[in-house]
């Protein structure tokens, strides 16, 4: 049987925590034969007797709980160091403000042994939806493209908001962060990326590009899972605009993609200004202006 690591990168946030491995416990029959392991990777301090706490409840399931504390903050250095460390033949990548069912990893494993090829397994978050309205505005904007398992034009990921009407199994380019797995033999090796600090927007698609080179990326939509989106304070609007634009414009050079790419991006940042404007969000609207400067500049080449 397939071994598991179900990593959860974290920070400063006990009762989401809490939350997610009570849901892992439930979600992991006792005596299942699964040999599994529950990895912390913290950018924060988490206490020992909140790290006890979180053993005992893990305890029935016979999954073991490993703990990694961070000295330099970062989600892509969180990736790095749970490949390095991680023991499971497969990573489960969690956010730590989600929720699992009864029957996600039993659905999990299965999936790995019905695609033995499979370099990655990912989900869908339940409640990520868009309405026909959004779809079609998405599609104009070029944040989504028609194909569910494909990025847009401009590299976006707008597509997994679809996911949910999706009956079978399909093959899919990328994943989304928060319910994401690799075989590690697919993702082994990873390294620190220059662009990828702080708010690491994009860190999924980038970590996907990768496992892609061993082997295909399934979406399964029985994975479903409860994501709560938990508000965080990393960054102020004006740089979290400015690196959802930059972001996805060094994934587009390390793609080497040609001028269409650019063009399609442009028009997207344009697009997420003008949906700022009725709100007077004027930080956001001045980081996408910062990126749009710096889109075919020397900035952006680092």
């Amino acid at each position: 049987m397939i071994s598991l690591s179900i990593a959860i990168c974290t920070r400063n946030r006990e009762e989401d925590l809490k939350r997610c491995i009570s849901s892992i416990a439930q979600s992991s029959p006792p005596a299942s034969g699964l040999r599994a392991e529950v990895l912390i990777v913290d950018d924060g301090a988490l206490t020992e007797e909140f790290l006890k706490q979180q053993k005992q409840i893990l305890e029935p399931t016979g999954m073991g709980l490993r703990y990694h504390r961070k000295e330099q903050p970062g989600l892509w250095l969180s990736r790095v160091k749970t490949v390095e460390i991680a023991r499971g033949d497969v990573i489960l990548f969690l956010d730590d403000d989600v929720e699992l069912p009864a029957d996600y990893i039993q659905n999990l494993i299965r999936t790995y042994e019905e695609y033995p090829r499979a370099a990655g397994v990912g989900g869908v978050a339940l409640g990520m939806r868009n309405s026909l309205f959004g779809t079609i505005r998405c599609l104009l904007s070029f944040q989504q493209s028609p194909f569910k398992g494909k990025l847009s034009l401009s590299g976006q990921s707008g597509s997994m908001y679809n996911w949910h009407k999706a009956r079978k199994t399909f093959i899919t380019e990328f994943f989304h962060g928060c319910n994401m797995s690799f075989r590690k033999e697919a993702v082994r090796g990873l390294k620190p990326v220059p662009w990828l600090q702080s708010y690491s927007v994009g860190e999924d698609l980038l970590l996907s590009r990768i496992a892609l080179k061993s082997g295909p990326l399934y979406i399964n939509p029985q994975l479903k899972l409860l994501h709560h989106e938990s508000p965080s304070s990393r960054d102020n609007m004006e740089h979290v605009a400015y690196m959802r634009v930059m972001n996805h414009i060094h994934l587009l050079r390390d793609e080497q993609s040609g001028l269409i790419k650019y063009a399609a991006l442009c028009w997207t940042t344009l697009y997420l200004m003008l949906r700022e404007r009725p709100k007077k969000n004027n930080s956001a609207i001045k980081g996408y202006k910062k990126a749009l400067k710096a889109m075919f500049s020397n900035e952006a080449a680092g």
